[in-house]
């Protein structure tokens, strides 16, 4: 029994450090690539010829999502979720929008730098704000958010961005956790 006590104590020990390690379970931020795939629930992990990693089976907001990792000299730098890929931009906007509500429910109010909401302080509407990132990620080519208030051991933002490949336009909504250097 004594055994047992000692080895939940010795357990114990470890459950701060692991809840407070910064990145998006289960991988931490300085992580080597054999160490992020070596989460083989979430896999099968695809190498980029960069180093990078890639796997269609990571969880965000308790979805199987695509997560990407990247790395640099001191390991895993960021981790991004990618909630749309595609070419309809109406189905992009759908998906920055949920992101939005996410990112504020888990951090708190959300700045759109490249867009305003009016001048007023009333509660911004989600739906007018997401035809306004569309809008300007057509125009533009990228709309990005982040919570004011950013976690200490990471910087959390999105990005909605529009890119040209052949005769299409693609559209992308990504979150991404990153490193605090």
């Amino acid at each position: 029994m004594q055994h047992i006590s000692h080895l939940l104590a010795s357990c114990l020990l470890f459950v701060p450090m692991a809840s407070k390690a910064a990145g998006l379970a289960p991988w931490n931020f300085g992580m080597s690539q054999s160490d992020v795939a070596a989460f083989a629930d979430y896999g099968p992990y695809k190498a980029f010829s960069n180093g990078d990693l890639e796997t269609y089976s990571g969880l965000y907001d308790g979805r199987k999502e695509n997560v990407q990792f990247f790395f640099d000299a001191k390991g895993l730098r960021r981790i991004g979720v990618y909630l749309y890929e595609g070419q309809d931009s109406e189905q992009a906007r759908v998906a920055w929008r949920k992101l939005y509500a996410s990112l504020r429910h888990k951090y708190g109010e959300i700045e759109t730098p490249s867009l305003t909401v009016g001048v007023d302080s009333s509660a911004v509407d989600v739906e007018a704000l997401s035809i306004a990132a569309a809008a300007n990620t057509i125009a533009t080519g990228k709309t990005q958010m982040a919570p004011l208030k950013q976690p200490q051991d990471m910087f959390v933002f999105s990005s909605f961005t529009r890119r040209r490949v052949g005769e299409a336009d693609h559209f992308y909504v990504v979150v991404n956790f990153d490193r605090r250097q």
